[in-house]
């Protein structure tokens, strides 16, 4: 028998009042329902990923699809399509609408059994939450390792990224869905049955969901496998099994840091300055002087032909390099077509401002040059010239705006 929060067919309870005789916090509860409103209605960047997660699926379903990334990446879609079909929003709208205003002089709740199915509600959506967590990171690891191996690294950066925004958005709503189940857990006494119970005789709402769903231990799942380790020798005396002593422990290393700094500092007192003799200075002797020879006069006939024998011939410049026209618009055959596709990948290879791809990505460059090659095969040149246009100004001239 499936358990009440796992149980998507479930249906609410008759909407169904009570007079309330006494004390009863309403603005509170309020506050409570409004702000789980708030939160819910502005989820549209989770309900964007997960579209661009069903789109990444759909297009590369044949190609993937004995990868284990892959598998988890699907395990992540199916949960975001279970978290759609939940709509716990339409469920706190009821329950807002059921509340009193606080201006009424008979103050008139909602049973008990309204608020224990807005509940399961919160538990299937922490269930949802958790899944989604836990799937994403799993699938993280083998794009992260594909991207450390450089394989096929440019399609596995598109999934990776998009599994990393989605565990964020997945992670916060996860924590703000145990802080709404303990503030409305506060009122489940407080509110009275009405008719027929709701749950049944042998189950009961869990009192902590944090504790129910184990998230101390969230960190073990899909646990990141590094390739590269690096080894950082940790003072022993910081490891301890207990935490209350770890304040303790830091400080007792910093203590002993500081006197090790003290040690080193008296050993490297400067040493006083011994002053050495000044040698003695012997009588200046007064010596002979020098003969300068001035060498022989020359014509200025034999300097000029001296000249001329030692001087080198400068290294002729290197040649220049001959211009080749590099321009999609003259392209008529497909010989000019493979050509420029070759000069064109050159270019970008060299980072060559002349390359008339320069503003396309890796990934355009490549859609580009695949939809172009399939065009050799075209006889006619007019039907050439016309169908590379259109692809031309499709995918790379649509791009420079």
């Amino acid at each position: 028998m499936l358990k009440p929060w796992n149980n998507a067919s479930l249906l609410p309870p008759p909407v169904n009042m009570f007079l309330c005789s006494y004390k009863f916090d309403l603005s509170d509860l309020r506050h409570v329902v409004n702000n789980i409103h708030k939160v819910l209605s502005k989820q549209s960047p989770l309900h964007k990923e997960g579209a661009i997660c069903s789109r990444f699926i759909y297009k590369y379903d044949k190609k993937f699809q004995n990868d284990i990334g892959y598998r988890n990446l699907r395990k992540v879609n199916t949960a975001l399509k279970k978290y759609l079909s939940l709509n716990l929003l339409k469920d706190i709208e009821n329950f807002i609408a059921a509340l009193p205003s606080v201006n009424e002089d008979e103050l008139y709740l909602p049973t008990r059994q309204m608020l224990e199915y807005v509940m399961l509600r919160i538990i299937a959506f922490s269930k949802i939450m958790l899944r989604i967590c836990v799937c994403s990171k799993q699938a993280a690891v083998f794009y992260l390792n594909r991207v450390k191996r450089g394989e096929s690294h440019w399609m596995s950066l598109l999934p990776y990224a998009l599994l990393s925004r989605i565990w964020s958005m997945s992670m916060v709503l996860l924590q703000h869905s145990t802080t709404w189940y303990s503030n409305l857990y506060t009122y489940l006494n407080k509110l009275q049955l009405k008719g027929l119970p709701f749950l049944p005789d042998n189950y009961e709402l869990p009192q902590d969901l944090e504790q129910w769903l184990d998230l101390k231990n969230i960190d073990n799942f899909g646990r990141f496998e590094w390739a590269q380790r690096k080894n950082i020798d940790v003072d022993s005396s910081l490891i301890e099994d207990d935490d209350s002593e770890l304040l303790d422990n830091i400080i007792d290393y910093v203590n002993k840091m500081s006197k090790d700094e003290e040690v080193l500092e008296e050993e490297d007192e400067i040493q006083p300055l011994l002053v050495k003799p000044v040698p003695s200075i012997d009588p200046i002797q007064v010596t002979k002087p020098m003969t300068i020879d001035h060498g022989v006069a020359l014509s200025r006939e034999s300097f000029k032909s001296l000249l001329q024998s030692t001087k080198v011939a400068p290294p002729p410049p290197p040649p220049r390099e001959k211009y080749v026209e590099h321009t999609y618009k003259k392209i008529t055959s497909t010989e000019d077509l493979k050509a420029f596709l070759d000069r064109e990948e050159e270019l970008r290879n060299d980072s060559n401002r002349r390359s008339s791809t320069k503003h396309l990505s890796l990934m355009q460059w490549h859609s580009l040059k695949n939809s172009l090659l399939q065009q050799c095969d075209t006889e006619s040149k007019r039907k050439l010239n016309k169908t590379f246009h259109r692809i031309w100004k499709e995918k790379c001239l649509d791009y420079l705006d």
